[in-house]
């Protein structure tokens, strides 16, 4: 893949790999070789490991390199994988950083260092400069300011592109189609923007390069990258139907947004992924009624999206 460009390398739907646990808080590394098998049968143009779906910053630095590890085996270059190294102190991140170089991911993600929000632009770009040094890995930029507790603006991204040629995109976290476009502008055409899938279409049509998708194509990821696909293939009344489904899915599932990250860990048993603990803490219990919701808005999703699978190509001659 060296020879493509960042925007051929790093498109499309890229799994933001749940990091499970055998419930003791322990990584569940088998549990994780299957969900990356699980998720590249999708279709999964490649993974986001150890981000926010991921558990990084819930988990030690042993853990997240097993559970780094553990994916970029078992994709072993299938697909490209991008490991998430942003901590809060630039060692933890350098080390990080270093490990993902040395058992062979394609990319580093790396969000801003948080809790300490008030940190000088100085500072924060010194923190990225001394994580580029460990890797010299293409870098993506994780802007999540939700978690991270301060935003990265486009011009902040030029500076970080300046002083690290190697920064060639960012996720917008909750990225809208305005900021898409202006840090598209402002960077320009060749810097990799990824934001959430229920934008996708209208998104790709501007510039966006793909979703790092959190949300139903966690659960159902083949959602994602018949969404995706449709649209690389013009097929854009197809890509429509398929947005407006992930949409109402959506809005039949939001009386589960109570339980926070137990959706994620009740879909994958749904489909029939039997993990044992998602995220490291305790979550709320989900209630029968709901639990039955879940279910069959999973498989209301599923059936819905058989008809509009790729057309098949015609058969030979």
């Amino acid at each position: 893949m060296a020879d493509k460009t960042m925007k051929e390398r790093f498109k499309g739907l890229v799994a933001p790999i749940p990091g499970v646990f055998d419930g003791k808080g322990e990584p569940d590394l088998g549990m994780m070789e299957r969900l990356a098998d699980w998720y590249i049968a999708a279709g999964a143009h490649g993974f986001f490991v150890l981000g926010s779906q991921g558990q990084g910053a819930a988990c030690t630095i042993a853990q997240r390199k097993a559970m780094a590890e553990a994916v970029v085996r078992r994709v072993a270059g299938r697909v490209p994988v991008i490991v998430q190294v942003g901590a809060v102190d630039p060692y933890t991140s350098t080390e990080l950083a270093a490990h993902a170089k040395s058992i062979g991911a394609d990319a580093i993600g790396v969000v801003g260092p948080y809790y300490y929000s008030d940190r000088s632009e100085w500072e924060l770009i010194e923190q990225h400069k001394q994580v580029d040094e460990a890797a010299g890995l293409p870098m993506l930029l994780y802007n999540n300011p939700q978690y991270s507790g301060y935003p990265t603006p486009p011009g902040m991204m030029v500076k970080l592109r300046e002083a690290i040629p190697n920064v060639f995109g960012s996720k917008l976290a909750n990225g809208n189609l305005g900021q898409a476009r202006t840090y598209i502008r402002t960077l320009g055409d060749d810097f990799v923007i990824f934001i959430p899938i229920d934008m996708m279409l209208p998104g790709m049509l501007i510039g966006v390069n793909g979703s790092i998708a959190a949300g139903a194509p966690v659960t159902v990821p083949e959602a994602g990258v018949q969404l995706i696909e449709a649209i690389w293939a013009g097929d854009l009344l197809r890509a429509q139907r398929i947005q407006v489904l992930l949409l109402e899915h959506g809005n039949r599932t939001a009386p589960l947004r109570q339980y926070g990250r137990r959706t994620t860990f009740e879909g994958l048993r749904i489909r029939g992924l039997d993990v044992k603990e998602y995220p490291r803490w305790r979550t709320k219990p989900m209630s029968k009624e709901h639990l039955k919701l879940y279910e069959d808005c999973i498989k209301r999703l599923i059936d819905e999206l058989a008809p509009l699978s790729a057309p098949k190509a015609a058969a030979a001659e």
